[in-house]
């Protein structure tokens, strides 16, 4: 498989191609193609049959390209590989998760395999002792399904054969088998499945409560603390009853509270943190290069559709 590494090169290579004003053709498909998205309204199944027949048609175009005469397979893949970076950082947006089901199967698997990992163990699966590795069960990889909807879709499907698709078809797997997983799929008593099942949501909704001091059926958490007009809500309670209190204010009650809510804190920051990070570096990735030959394809998307309207 293709390193972080060597991905990159691959793809400023084709940057830097399609800098050359021999590429003008070819740039002119890649934006027509992308604007062309915005025509239809959206449905997975057939944008992933359009991409594919893109990619296809963008081969063949390749092949016969001035830019890789004489080019090998491997210059010729290497070249899909960043038009394929290019084409699907663009659409993204559009692509990724675009079905309404696809949050709510999400959201299920994550609940699903949260609630399992609270109690289910290798022996159930019948897994050797031998293999048992407890660290690999912590992994809860969230929007499983739309990633792996994604790839299926539009990875170029030259790319998913041999290892590959492999292990791919394997991830597949163990999602349908977790979507389906029941007490008849592992080495347990039915009964014992569902008190299981049971128990962990009680656990997940009682964690969720302790960690919402707001919500109804709450105990009382004393008398009010002083705040100011910014802190009221429009009911007139305190956003943040603890924000003017001393320490002495506090009861025992009121620490427990605090510490429970800390923990929250620090794990929601430490998740945001990730996500806006992750965020950040997706949001870096470079355009093709403008050029005096390519320059009317954009970097953004607003500006393609705007010179879209212009040339029309």
């Amino acid at each position: 498989m293709e390193t972080s590494a060597a991905a990159s090169v691959t793809f400023y290579d084709f940057l830097d191609r399609m800098r050359n004003p021999a590429s003008l053709d070819l740039v002119r498909s890649i934006k027509s193609f992308i604007v062309s998205f915005s025509f239809y309204a959206a449905n997975p199944e057939n944008d992933g049959k359009r991409v594919q027949e893109f990619f296809l048609t963008m081969e063949a175009a390749i092949r016969e390209h001035p830019l890789w005469t004489g080019a090998t397979d491997e210059e010729v893949d290497c070249a899909m590989e960043g038009l394929e970076k290019y084409v699907m950082t663009k659409l993204f947006s559009r692509t990724f998760a675009s079905a309404p089901e696809d949050a709510k199967i999400d959201r299920e698997i994550l609940e699903k395999i949260a609630l399992l990992q609270t109690f289910l163990k290798p022996e159930h699966l019948d897994i050797p002792a031998v293999l048992h590795n407890e660290a690999s069960w912590l992994a809860n990889p969230p929007q499983l399904h739309s990633n792996l909807k994604f790839i299926q879709l539009y990875r170029r499907q030259a790319k998913l054969v041999s290892e590959a698709a492999y292990y791919f078809t394997n991830l597949v797997s163990a999602k349908t088998f977790v979507v389906d997983l029941s007490a008849k799929s592992l080495s347990m008593d039915e009964t014992q499945f569902e008190e299981s099942m049971q128990a962990a949501r009680l656990t997940n909704k009682a964690t969720q409560i302790d960690a919402s001091p707001t919500l109804q059926g709450q105990t009382d958490p004393g008398p009010p603390r002083r705040t100011n007009n910014k802190e009221r809500d429009i009911s007139g309670r305190s956003n943040y009853p603890y924000m003017d209190a001393e320490a002495g204010d506090l009861t025992v009650e009121d620490v427990e509270r605090l510490l429970s809510l800390y923990k929250d804190v620090v794990t929601k920051y430490t998740n945001l943190s990730t996500a806006v990070r992750h965020l950040s570096t997706s949001k870096t990735e470079p355009s093709i290069p403008q050029s005096e030959g390519t320059s009317f394809l954009l970097t953004r998307s607003e500006g393609i559709n705007a010179n879209a309207d212009h040339e029309s």
